[in-house]
């Protein structure tokens, strides 16, 4: 397996993974090969449009939710911190509380530890499994 480290290498990894060549997965994504080529070899900026990346999820089998999807959202933006990942921030622009419970959160100084209680219990309360 190749380094993670960057959002050309784990593309390139995943669309490997499903079986993809480079040109045959550039045509099922709408996308130039030399610039897929481009994004896997880091020479150019991973796509930020949360439908473009959600296409390329989609493609390569990348569930909703799974980690492997998170992991292509947050390695899209990984360059820019702190930005936050495309499907994150498109979700904060359409939806008024999250704000008040970002700023609430820093407030608080909540710790990663009672960031993960919180998970845990908003997860209990909507009867979702434990991360």
């Amino acid at each position: 397996m190749t380094q993670r480290g960057s959002f050309g290498a784990y593309l390139r990894e995943c669309r490997l993974k499903a079986g993809y060549g480079l040109r045959s997965f550039a045509e099922a994504i709408d996308m130039q090969p030399s610039n897929l080529s481009n994004v896997e070899h880091d020479r150019g900026t991973p796509p930020q449009d949360p439908a473009a990346l959600a296409t390329i999820a989609d493609t390569l089998g990348l569930l909703e939710g799974s980690k492997e999807r998170t992991r292509l959202f947050d390695l899209a933006v990984a360059h820019k911190q702190p930005a936050l990942p495309p499907d994150v921030a498109a979700f904060a622009a359409k939806t008024p509380g999250i704000p008040v419970l970002l700023r609430t959160i820093e407030n608080k100084r909540l710790t990663r530890e009672d960031l993960a209680r919180l998970t845990d219990h908003i997860n209990e309360r909507l009867g979702k499994p434990k991360r």
